[in-house]
């Protein structure tokens, strides 16, 4: 015990002692931190996504479009001039109609512009065939394509459909021959005026296409009447006629018009090939995605050509279709922002939605849904615009692809008292986190009390029976005081 020592502060406190980890109650502590740390992690990860605060406002739906720059695009179709034999209102189109060498004088000139005996056959052949078609009427070209369709697994003629036939059929015989004939008759009358190599190349494609029909086109024609199947080379030859009025109903759809009846059949053989055709088929013969400015200046290059094009569809209605032998029955109008940038729309027509698609009436319905449409370009269509005519890209497909995007005004909110019991849960316990840590890092020893450094009565006595000698101070007074009396 140290009398002269400076006395202390008693109420200083002490530093307390290191943790014992291996005690339960700090392992139960450090746990809770653990526990603490991560779900501070995962509230701070569920709060950087949106849609867990979507409940909170409310608004439109949410919208992604990525967009280039594009050039600007002047759609609005210039004026045409008046012409007093037509009625007002008229749209003519920017483009002449193609040649046609229907007539027997016209091949001469047919075949100086071909130099391959298979090209040239596919021309005859289609400008041939160009001329029967305007001569049929449109209910026996709805028969021949009935009897195309049925030779391809389609649905079977019907008995009206054969008597029909039976005249079609004799027209078309009679146009064949009739054409052949005077085909021959020019070619020969012609005389110096083709060189010689040039008149015996005509008259090899003539009489390959004379044989074409009798033995072969003709007899697969005539097979319906017959009632017998068709071989396997009469369906090769039935689809090659397939063919060549699939490229005369294309050469046929005019750009910057709106509908034409010639365009009918292309119209209506594009929607059928989309429906022999699923899904995987469709992503296989698709030339890919394609941009607003290649469809709207690069018509002739992608008509009739399965592509692909996206954007946002801002409006949908629906119309219904004209009688048909698709069993078409309605189709879907889809006015889309192109997620090119594009500031004017791509325009869609399809035969069904897609599942869970908002409900599409036959007024105008307002929508902000992103889609993808893998279809037939068709041609660029005339609409009428608040100033004027305009002109947009025109697709055909079956059925479109739809991203859902997550709807504010839909989304569900959590009823108010999980609202209320999820706050004050979280509020007790950072109340409660905080107050460990604030104990935790404040530890203190209390301040050691008075009395329990107090000499007893015992230490009193024993200190009575030692001489205590004079303190310093008590020593140097002594000695100051003897060096002044010496």
């Amino acid at each position: 015990m140290k009398f002269n020592a400076p006395d202390e502060p008693e109420d200083r406190p002490r530093r307390a002692a290191p943790p014992n980890y291996f005690s339960r109650s700090t392992q139960v502590r450090v746990l809770m931190m653990v526990f603490s740390l991560m779900l501070v992690i995962v509230l701070m990860l569920e709060a950087r996504k949106a849609e867990n605060w979507e409940w909170m406002w409310a608004g439109t739906k949410i919208r992604v479009v990525t967009t280039m720059p594009v050039d600007d695009i002047d759609t609005l179709l210039p004026p045409e001039p008046t012409r007093p034999e037509d009625p007002p209102g008229t749209v003519y189109a920017s483009q002449s109609d193609p040649d046609s060498s229907t007539t027997p004088t016209d091949l001469t000139k047919t075949i100086t512009a071909v130099e391959d005996v298979e090209d040239a056959r596919e021309r005859i052949r289609r400008d041939a065939w160009r001329g029967f078609l305007k001569r049929l009427g449109r209910d026996e070209r709805n028969v021949l394509g009935r009897i195309l369709r049925h030779s391809r697994g389609g649905p079977a003629l019907s008995n009206e459909d054969r008597d029909n036939w039976s005249v079609t059929f004799a027209q078309l015989d009679h146009s064949w021959n009739e054409y052949l004939t005077h085909a021959n008759d020019a070619v020969l009358v012609a005389g110096d005026e083709l060189p010689a190599e040039q008149r015996t190349h005509l008259l090899n494609v003539l009489r390959d296409l004379e044989l074409e029909w009798t033995n072969l086109l003709g007899r697969a024609l005539r097979a319906v009447l017959d009632d017998r199947p068709w071989t396997e080379l009469e369906r090769e030859a039935l689809g090659k006629l397939q063919g060549t009025l699939d490229e005369l109903a294309l050469a046929a759809i005019r750009d910057d018009m709106v509908w034409r009846p010639e365009e009918q059949t292309a119209w209506f053989r594009s929607f059928e090939k989309l429906l022999a055709m699923n899904d995987r088929e469709l992503k296989q013969q698709s030339l890919g995605n394609v941009g607003f400015v290649q469809l709207f200046r690069q018509t002739n290059e992608y008509r009739g050509k399965l592509v692909t094009v996206q954007g946002t569809a801002e409006l949908a209605y629906y119309v219904p279709a004209p009688k048909n032998d698709l069993g078409i029955e309605r189709y879907y109008v889809f006015w889309l922002r192109p997620s090119d940038g594009a500031d004017s729309p791509l325009v869609a027509y399809a035969l069904k939605l897609p599942d869970g698609f908002p409900t599409v009436g036959n007024d105008h319905t307002d929508l902000r849904e992103e889609m993808t449409f893998t279809g037939y370009f068709f041609k660029r269509w005339a609409y009428g615009a608040h100033d004027g005519i305009r002109t947009a890209p025109l697709l055909l497909a079956n059925q479109p692809t739809w991203q859902p995007t997550p709807d504010i005004l839909s989304a569900k909110r959590p009823a108010p008292g999980t609202i209320i019991a999820a706050v004050l849960a979280i509020a007790l316990l950072a109340i409660s986190i905080a107050r460990w840590v604030y104990k935790s890092s404040n530890a203190r020893v209390a301040p050691r009390p008075v009395s329990a450094h107090a000499p007893t009565p015992k230490q009193f006595a024993a200190m009575a029976e030692k001489k205590i000698g004079p303190t310093i101070t008590e020593a140097l007074q002594k000695r100051s005081e003897h060096d002044k009396q010496d």
